[in-house]
């Protein structure tokens, strides 16, 4: 499988702003930031705030100059191209979301994942693949929905899940 470059994440992320942009809501547009916000996140943190703001502030513009400047400062973002460093920052907001779902042994692995990634030992794709299955195990509409899994984690699902006990994530 061939790898995903930084222009192919800018190319689907930009067609499906375009989509958008074809029948705008600003329901459609809260959703389009939310599903990608770890991605922008790893993008750039402080452009995501910008973007974050533009949003959350729809009400003291027009729909048409809200898209006009998100799309703007989306464009901007996605330029500035992730680093270890970045997604390292991706993956701690992760664990925040997972940390208190997970047993120590568990969380032990987790940040050990990250600690291999932030060493070169693994690729992003590989921890994305090994904790992605964990957003469908805690049925987390939010962290499944996230274009950052789509288009980082490799093909193949992770093992992780086999060292978790099953009774732990029923109610």
């Amino acid at each position: 499988m061939p790898k995903l470059t930084e222009d192919d994440v800018f190319g689907y992320v930009m067609e499906r702003f375009s989509e958008l942009k074809n029948e705008p809501s600003i329901d459609d547009l809260v959703t389009f930031h939310s599903n990608n916000k770890y991605l922008l996140m790893a993008h750039n943190q402080s452009k995501l705030k910008i973007l974050g703001n533009l949003v959350a502030n729809h009400k003291k513009l027009t729909l048409k100059k809200i898209l006009e400047k998100y799309e703007s400062a989306l464009i901007e973002t996605l330029n500035c191209t992730p680093t270890t460093k970045t997604n390292t920052n991706v993956l701690m907001h992760l664990f925040g979301f997972f940390g208190k779902h997970l047993n120590q042994n568990e969380k032990k692995i987790f940040l050990q994942f990250i600690k291999d990634y932030r060493e070169d030992k693994i690729t992003l794709g590989k921890v994305l693949s090994e904790i992605e299955p964990i957003t469908y195990r805690l049925n987390n509409l939010y962290l499944i929905s996230q274009t950052y899994f789509l288009l980082y984690a490799e093909a193949k699902m992770g093992n992780i899940l086999e060292m978790y006990d099953p009774q732990y994530f029923r109610d």
